[in-house]
C-alpha cells in the first residue's frame, strides 16, 4: 500500500539552464513527512500548447543528485524535447541514494525512505499540475538509477510505458516480484563495465559487494517473455563509426503483443551514459562509447512505444 502522500507544492525556484528555450525548475512536494525534490523541464512548445505530452522520469545512481544527472544528458535530452514536446522531471533521492525496500543497499541503511511512495506520488503530481499524458510515462536512469527504471516498471506496470536502464541489467531481488507486462524496454550496458557485471554477478563498488545481477543476456530474455516477444529478434544492427575502442551490437526484438525490447550491447564500454562524459577515471569506470547517443536512442525508443499504444 502507498503509505505518502502529496500535500502540494512547496517550493519551486530556477537553477542552471541546459536549453536556451527553457529552464530546468526545482520544485519540492510532501510525500509522508519528508519534502522531496526533483528538477523539471518544460520546453515551451509544451507550455504553449494545451495537448497533453509524454513524461520521461530520469534517475540519477548512487552517490550522484537530479542535478548531475541533468547535466550529464540534459545537454542532448533538452533539446530533443524542445523539438518533440516531451517533459522531463528529475527526482532526487535522499542522501543521494534510492531506497528500494529490499536488497542489499537498502537494507543497509541507517534511515529507511520510502521511495516507493515518492515515485508514485511524484507520477501523479505532473499528471495533475503539468500538461502529462498519464498513459506515456517512461523512465531512465544510470547504474542505481537504471534499477530505479526496473522499479518503477515492476511496481506500477498500470503507470510506466517503457524504461531504458543504462550501465546496469536487472536487479535478482526485482525478478520474483515483479509485475511488469508488456512493458517496452531498451537496455544500454557495457561488456567492459568493472562496476556492475554485464554478464551478471556481484556489483562491487571500492570493493564492497552491492546485491547480485541478472546478466544482460537473462535480463532481456526476463522482458521478451514477460512481453510476449518471439525468441527470434526482428533486426540485428552494427554501429562501427567512431575510432573509439567501442562498437555497439543492437538487436532488436519487434513480434510482441504490444511493446518491443531493444538491446544494446556497447562491446568495449563501460559504466557509462552513452555519448556521455568520461566522469571518473578509464580505469574505474570504463569507457565511454561515442558510437552513439544515448538520449537520441533512448527517445527513438520511447517515441516508438508512445506511438504503438496511443
Amino acid at each position: 500500500m502507498l503509505v505518502a502522500a502529496v500535500v502540494g507544492l512547496l517550493a519551486m525556484s530556477p537553477v542552471a539552464a541546459t536549453a536556451a528555450s527553457a529552464k530546468l525548475q526545482k520544485h519540492t512536494i510532501v510525500v509522508g513527512e519528508r519534502d522531496r525534490a526533483y528538477l523539471l523541464y518544460v520546453p515551451s512548445i509544451v507550455s504553449e500548447s494545451d495537448e497533453k505530452r509524454p513524461l520521461v522520469l530520469v534517475f540519477h545512481g548512487g552517490g550522484g543528485t537530479a542535478r548531475g544527472v541533468a547535466r550529464e544528458v540534459g545537454r542532448s535530452l533538452h533539446a530533443i524535447a524542445d523539438r518533440e514536446g516531451f517533459i522531463v522531471a528529475y527526482p532526487n533521492a535522499v542522501k543521494k541514494t534510492w531506497d528500494f525496500g529490499a536488497g542489499v543497499v537498502s537494507e543497509a541503511l541507517d534511515v529507511r525512505i520510502d521511495d516507493r511512495g515518492f515515485f508514485e506520488a511524484l507520477i501523479d503530481e505532473l499528471v495533475n499540475t503539468q500538461p502529462v499524458d498519464s498513459t506515456r510515462v517512461f523512465a531512465t536512469g544510470i547504474s542505481r538509477g537504471g534499477q530505479a527504471s526496473y522499479f518503477v516498471a515492476c511496481q506500477f506496470p498500470d503507470r510506466i510505458r517503457a524504461i531504458a536502464p543504462v550501465a546496469m541489467p536487472m536487479p535478482a531481488f526485482m525478478a520474483d516480484t515483479c509485475k511488469a507486462r508488456d512493458i517496452g524496454i531498451a537496455v544500454l550496458n557495457g561488456t567492459d563495465d568493472p562496476l556492475v557485471p554485464y554478464d551478471g554477478g556481484q556489483i562491487k563498488v571500492r570493493r564492497k559487494e552491492r546485491g547480485l545481477v541478472m546478466s544482460t543476456d537473462d535480463t532481456i530474455d526476463f522482458w521478451r517473455q514477460r512481453n510476449g516477444c518471439d525468441e527470434a529478434p526482428s533486426d540485428t544492427a552494427v554501429i562501427d563509426a567512431a575510432n573509439d575502442h567501442t562498437r555497439v551490437l543492437r538487436t532488436t526484438w519487434e513480434q510482441c503483443r504490444q511493446a518491443h525490447v531493444i538491446l544494446y550491447r556497447i562491446e568495449g564500454g563501460g559504466h557509462t551514459w552513452p555519448a556521455g562524459r568520461q566522469y571518473l577515471p578509464r580505469r574505474r569506470i570504463g569507457r565511454v562509447s561515442a558510437e552513439i547517443d544515448g538520449a537520441t536512442e533512448i527517445w527513438a525508443f520511447f517515441s516508438k512505444i508512445a506511438a504503438r499504444t496511443g
